[in-house]
């Protein structure tokens, strides 16, 4: 995969507009053969991204019920024209995607919505209906200053329909018209993953056999629209855990939310955890994980990180646990991100690997 071999056209140049940053030679080594275009998630694992510290980082995942099609991005047009990928609301930062409705509320007038939102080492999930587009931007403008357990004014063109903790979901992206691969992959995924679902309602079994998804409870699967990181499709988001991961497979999934799964095992295809900054962060949680494994998700946590003048210093802070961990995560490979089925990968972009290389606890 590095260099066009001989008899093959040379590989372009980088193309200067844009504002693309140049490669060096050593990520150029990386790209495809000039007369190649793969995709960007094969392409991606062929040459073994590490998929460390690309998860989203917030407080809280808006899901917005919206008929497809979606544009690219979901927010140039259409129902949530208008809306941005972050907002501040009174929960935190929070990602906004669109999810595809299910089957039987696909003719519905009204416009459902969850708000997942952290709380301690779990999460609260909030579920609210909009009458039409007007009452779903009254219900943003509330959640900007109200908790989702608050009351709200009467005369609203939305409604609470509960709270509820802990709720069990997967979100994975299957926005087609953002990139193919999430379309292929991910929608593979969330049909394999519904379909172990259906199995497993089905059977008449008392007891949870290896990868039963419903062993610990009611799964609820979400079809989401992009959530970044397309070359590590099929990608998806686990909750309560608020975890990131590439490349994943559905019996992989059910072993996550049952906690059956080898952390250590699974952690290199963690992109992150949502509760730490993208970046170095992520990765100097995730050493914590593939350290103690699942333990760590029953501990409400603090992440906090701080530049030496060769690595990052990550604090993994479990106060009420009383323990705490140092982790130091130093720069690794510049990997070219290339475009997906575009000859010789370009446009692409460089982006940086991160490598913990010491991690340190100290009981509080």
């Amino acid at each position: 995969m590095a260099a066009a071999p001989e008899g093959t056209a040379s590989r372009p140049a980088q193309p200067t507009e844009g504002a693309l940053p140049p490669l060096e030679p050593d990520v150029l080594a990386l790209l495809p053969a000039a007369d190649e275009a793969p995709r960007c998630s094969a392409h991606a694992a062929g040459i073994g991204t590490d998929p460390g510290g690309t998860a989203i980082s917030a407080g809280a995942v808006a899901l917005i019920e919206t008929p497809l099609p979606w544009p690219k991005p979901v927010f140039a047009s259409g129902l949530l024209e208008g809306f941005r990928p972050m907002i501040d609301l009174a929960t935190g930062a929070t990602r906004v995607l669109a999810t595809v409705p299910p089957d039987e509320r696909t003719r519905s007038d009204r416009i459902p919505v969850v708000l997942h939102s952290r709380a301690g080492a779990g999460i609260q999930s909030a579920y609210f209906e909009a009458a039409d587009p007007a009452g779903l931007r009254q219900l943003f403008a509330h959640l900007e200053h109200n908790l989702p357990s608050d009351p709200i004014p009467d005369g609203q063109g939305f409604a609470s329909l509960g709270c509820t903790e802990d709720e069990r979901a997967v979100l994975i992206c299957t926005q087609g018209s953002h990139d193919v691969c999430c379309g292929s992959e991910g929608s593979r995924l969330a049909a394999d993953f519904e379909g172990a679902l259906r199995a497993y309602r089905r059977a008449d079994v008392n007891e949870p056999y290896p990868g039963a998804p419903t062993a610990s409870g009611r799964v609820s699967v979400y079809r989401v629209s992009h959530t970044g990181g397309h070359r590590f499709a099929p990608t998806a988001m686990t909750l309560p855990d608020g975890r990131m991961w590439a490349g994943i497979e559905a019996g992989e999934l059910a072993s996550i939310l049952d906690r059956t799964a080898d952390a250590s095992a699974l952690a290199p295809r963690c992109r992150g955890w949502w509760g730490a900054a993208t970046g170095p962060a992520q990765v100097g949680e995730r050493a914590v994980l593939a350290e103690i494994g699942w333990s760590l998700e029953s501990m409400a946590r603090e992440v906090r990180f701080r530049r030496t003048p060769d690595a990052w210093e990550v604090d993994v802070i479990a106060t009420s646990a009383g323990r705490a961990w140092t982790v130091t995560v130093h720069e690794g490979r510049t990997v070219p991100t290339i475009a997906c089925r575009a000859m010789g990968g370009l446009p692409a972009k460089p982006a940086t690997e991160f490598i913990v290389t010491d991690i340190r606890e100290q009981r509080r």
